[in-house]
């Protein structure tokens, strides 16, 4: 019965370093500063660089389609 209590109490040390050191520094790694994102749009020109491309693919399918020799 000993040995399994000492191996609870190895366990909440454990968990209890994990919590007082390792946590507060992850988050600060992770942490993430509202100031340093950036604040233009990203995805509006993605969208427009992808609907263009749809559109020229749509139209050169549409141009082959028509100048297809029968």
């Amino acid at each position: 019965m000993t040995n399994l209590q000492n191996k609870f109490k190895q366990r909440a040390a454990l968990e209890d370093a994990y919590s007082n050191f390792v946590e507060p520094y992850v988050n600060q790694l992770i942490e993430v500063n509202p100031q340093s994102l950036p604040t233009t749009p990203v995805a509006f020109p993605c969208f427009c660089c992808a609907s263009a491309w749809l559109l020229l693919t749509l139209l050169y399918c549409l141009w082959a389609k028509r100048n297809r020799v029968s």
